[in-house]
């Protein structure tokens, strides 16, 4: 009996969690890049830390044709320090399952075969809302799985459409990833109030 419980204890905390996949069905790109996605949580890595946490948003472009090197999206990332110091960042993506919004990404000098996976793992444009992850989460955390903290196949975000924080559609969307089997202590708040201050 002990030793089946083990083995049992062993499968639940086996990360990703089975079966784990995108709950997105029919995703249409074009539709997800035609506004403005403000987050309202992510985990730190890399080339996201915590003192960046400040006015982060994302903006997509669909482009007309697949550019040279393979993408088919560009991305252009906002993020403020507490001072109101502006870091922005321009990348490519590269769409590997559009209907379930799997997308890879990368610098966009870079080849399509060192880019990393972008997963839109639940999404609702009605709503105003994604739940992202850099691919399935394979790490054990302190409470779930969680993805890597490096640069590849690392990072999880809450988006919104609006600026201003929704209280509850932010616990939804944390409910949403709890139950995918992400481990939550992993996302910090970013602050979206005060933004648009200039730094000279």
């Amino acid at each position: 009996m002990q030793l089946h419980l083990c083995l049992v204890s062993a499968v639940s905390a086996a990360c990703p969690p089975s079966g784990f996949d995108t709950t997105v069905t029919g995703f249409d790109i074009t539709q997800y890049a035609s506004a403005r996605w403000f987050t309202q949580q992510q985990m730190e890595v890399t080339y996201l830390p915590k003192d960046q946490n400040h006015c982060v948003y994302a903006d997509y472009t669909v482009k007309d044709k697949k550019s040279t090197l393979g993408y088919d999206v560009g991305v252009h990332n906002h993020a403020e320090e507490a001072s109101g110091k502006v870091h922005e960042a321009d990348i490519c993506a590269k769409i590997v399952d559009g209907a379930a919004g799997k997308l890879e990404v990368a610098p966009c000098f870079l080849p399509t075969a060192l880019s990393g996976p972008y997963w839109i793992v639940s999404y609702d444009e009605s709503e105003g809302y994604a739940l992202v992850s850099g691919g399935p989460p394979t790490k054990d955390g302190t409470d779930g799985c969680k993805t890597g903290s490096g640069v590849n196949g690392s990072g999880l975000w809450i988006f919104t459409r609006k600026q201003e924080r929704d209280e509850a559609l932010v616990e939804k969307v944390r409910g949403i990833a709890k139950d995918l089997g992400f481990d939550l202590s992993v996302l910090n708040d970013v602050d979206q109030s005060k933004c648009g201050m200039v730094v000279v």
